[in-house]
């Protein structure tokens, strides 16, 4: 989750509504055919390259966790056939090609999965082969290209044949995969790998500054405030127009609350955004699958806490009579929040 806000607020909007807000679409969906053809062998296995963290080092090495420790929420990758994959390609560009005959035919996640993802079969298949080593499958997502399951580390060992470990990687503690994963080959058409079996997560790149304006030794550097911004970024000609978010959801993905709301009014508030567009509000979710992976994380304390404000009100300055949605998720040992709150989000 780097501080590239109004990127991230534009990716997850956008992902929103190709995946979410149009129902329009009456897709003809074409019969997927199986991915997994051939039986499957335990003994025939074949490892999923660039599994394993960097970090997963014998240096970096503490042990091999209990095989009792639970993994809560893993992510299983599924793979579209090729063909599949071009006929998304295809899709995408004409959805904002004006004259495609996909121009602005949105699809829901349902419809998405129907065209897009895995055939019946081979979902079965999967989760069979997942529960047959004792993992608990939590859900399958409508895009059908990626399965939510939870399990043991031993489990872990049975399954994919890598040991978890606990490492201790300049000074901070952390659990991995000390090898990339291996399933049978039979599964290797439909599976891409797991995300993930460790606990190495995107972290924040701000740097706290408690002055408004501060010199370094060879440059000057100021912060940059929601009228900066506007400027920048040549927004004003549309606030002046009367465009600044009006009716529009812009969600910013976290794995924390905010400490008190009253942080984001405040911003409004002392930089005049609150009474040029009374409009413009805030609202926290902390979206669900069937399989409840989403915990509300509360406020973290941390540096999660600090993007989570950070976000939410420089993408109100980018939007300001916008509603502001940041949606948020906890961590689990091995899953990152803000990826479970986009996945269930799109989904």
């Amino acid at each position: 989750m780097k501080s590239s806000l109004l990127y991230f607020a534009k990716i997850a909007s956008g992902l929103l509504a190709f995946s979410l807000l149009a129902t329009a679409a009456n897709a003809q969906t074409a019969q997927i055919a199986p991915r997994i053809t051939q039986a499957i062998d335990e003994g025939k296995l074949v490892t999923l390259r660039g599994n394993t963290p960097p970090a997963a080092t014998p240096a970096n090495d503490r042990g091999a966790l209990p095989s009792e420790f639970r993994l809560e929420h893993m992510m299983l990758q599924l793979q579209r056939s090729p063909e599949q994959e071009r006929a998304l390609e295809q899709y995408t560009d004409g959805l904002t090609k004006p004259g495609s005959s996909n121009f602005h035919k949105w699809l829901t996640a349902q419809d998405f999965g129907a065209r897009y993802g895995l055939a019946q079969s081979d979902i079965d298949t999967i989760t069979e082969w997942l529960g047959s080593h004792g993992f608990t499958v939590n859900d399958v997502y409508p895009s059908r290209v990626l399965i939510d399951f939870s399990g043991t580390a031993g489990q872990v060992r049975s399954a994919f044949h890598t040991e978890i470990h606990a490492l201790q990687v300049n000074g901070v503690k952390h659990i991995a995969n000390m090898s990339d994963p291996r399933i049978p080959a039979a599964l290797v058409p439909a599976v891409l790998g797991v995300v993930s079996l460790h606990d190495f997560w995107p972290r924040t790149y701000h740097k706290v500054n408690l002055d408004y304006t501060f010199v370094s030794s060879d440059v000057d550097e100021y912060a940059v405030v929601p009228g900066d911004l506007a400027t920048i970024y040549n927004l004003n000609p549309l606030f002046d127009a009367g465009t600044s978010g009006q009716g529009q959801t812009v969600v910013v993905i976290e794995t924390s609350d905010l400490y008190t709301t009253n942080d984001f009014t405040t911003f409004r508030s002392t930089f005049g955004l609150s009474s040029s567009f009374p409009s413009g509000s805030l609202t926290t979710v902390h979206p669900t699958a069937s399989g409840n992976s989403c915990t509300d994380p509360g406020p973290s304390g941390n540096d999660g806490e600090f993007e989570a404000t950070l976000d939410a009100e420089y993408a109100s300055a980018a939007a300001p009579s916008a509603t502001i949605e940041l949606a948020s998720c906890a961590n689990t040992e091995t899953t990152f929040g803000g990826f479970i709150a986009f996945e269930n989000l799109v989904n």
